[in-house]
């Protein structure tokens, strides 16, 4: 059987739970092991109840899933989701969302850029703070390769504009949420989740902790330069409506300036000027047109846009859990 989506009351059992580290996995057989085993010794450390939640975004490796298994059968702390179709980082964290049962919920790459050993950092930034909500480590120095930091400015720009993220936040995938904020990010229904603009939507209360990032363990980012601009142009597709509020404004302006040119040159005709200018209309044709195809490039993607919201298929669809003598259902409540 498979699951789609899954029960809101999955995710508020376990109150006991303290904390709840979710990691999407794709192609990682090689780095689970390490992984698991640096971050149990560092959640064991803190001396609270906790759970590990694998969610395998479909990997074509036929490995990674066979991994977590292993890894799950003497670890009752580690619960493995094992994903129909590949579904993308965003939703497959929704999904170790729905799954989850902590008090406090840990989102981490699968990577080792994000230390285990950072975790209680975060842990006890938001321990100090009471009235917080989320905690992101802010790095001291990002591991990333040249477009990928270009291409994180960018978005974080695309946040600080669009988003309203308050002045000095820095915003990663290495963070510790509250409960509270957890259940808001899974009202959210949107068929392209992207879960720090999510957050920044949801709550001012966020801070930054800094965190150390390292080297990836191996093997290169699943993020092509394509996908990270992909990702950047949604981002404000999907939260505004600030590119088609450009367009209008930029169409306002032009009319008055063509309004002004046209007046110039009656008068200019109207005392025997020649008036030349091939070139210049031809200039001006092209640039038109190329405006007007883009605005409608935009406007096309917003229709792209409502026509997934309506008919797009589920999130995220769960093929099978590593969790002994439990069977997948289809839930009652899918959250599409």
């Amino acid at each position: 059987m498979s699951e789609l989506g899954t029960s809101r009351v999955k995710s508020q059992e376990g109150g006991d739970v303290a904390f709840s580290v979710v990691i999407p996995a794709y192609r990682s057989a090689e780095i689970l092991p390490e992984l698991i085993s640096r971050l149990e010794a560092v959640m064991t450390r803190l001396g609270e109840p906790f759970e590990i939640v694998i969610v395998h975004d479909c990997s074509p490796d036929n490995e990674t899933w066979p991994t977590i298994v292993s890894l799950a059968r003497t670890r009752p702390h580690l619960r493995g989701i094992n994903l129909l179709y590949n579904v993308g980082q965003f939703r497959a964290l929704l999904c170790g969302f729905e799954h989850a049962r902590g008090r406090y919920i840990i989102t981490m790459d699968d990577d080792l850029q994000h230390p285990p050993e950072e975790v209680p950092k975060l842990v006890a930034a938001i321990r100090a703070h009471p009235g917080l909500d989320c905690v992101m480590g802010r790095y001291a120095e990002k591991k990333h390769s040249l477009f990928r930091r270009l291409g994180s400015g960018l978005f974080g720009l695309i946040e600080r504009v669009v988003y309203n993220r308050p002045a000095g936040l820095k915003s990663t995938s290495f963070r510790i949420m509250t409960r509270s904020l957890i259940e808001t990010l899974l009202n959210y229904r949107t068929q392209i989740p992207q879960i720090s603009p999510m957050v920044l939507s949801s709550t001012q209360r966020i801070i930054n902790v800094t965190v150390e990032h390292q080297e990836r363990y191996q093997g290169a980012s699943g993020y092509s330069l394509w996908s990270l601009m992909y990702h950047t142009v949604y981002s404000v597709i999907n939260a505004s409506t600030i590119p088609l509020r450009f367009f209008s404004a930029l169409g306002f302006i032009i009319s008055f300036f063509s309004f002004l040119f046209s007046v110039f040159y009656f008068f200019r005709w109207l005392f025997g000027r020649v008036v030349p200018g091939f070139t210049s209309l031809v200039l001006l044709n092209f640039f038109f047109g190329g405006m007007v195809l883009l605005g409608i490039g935009i406007i096309g993607e917003y229709i792209a846009r409502v026509i997934r919201e309506l008919t797009g298929p589920p999130k995220y669809v769960v093929s099978e859990t590593t969790e002994m003598g439990q069977l997948p259902s289809v839930a009652s409540d899918n959250h599409v």
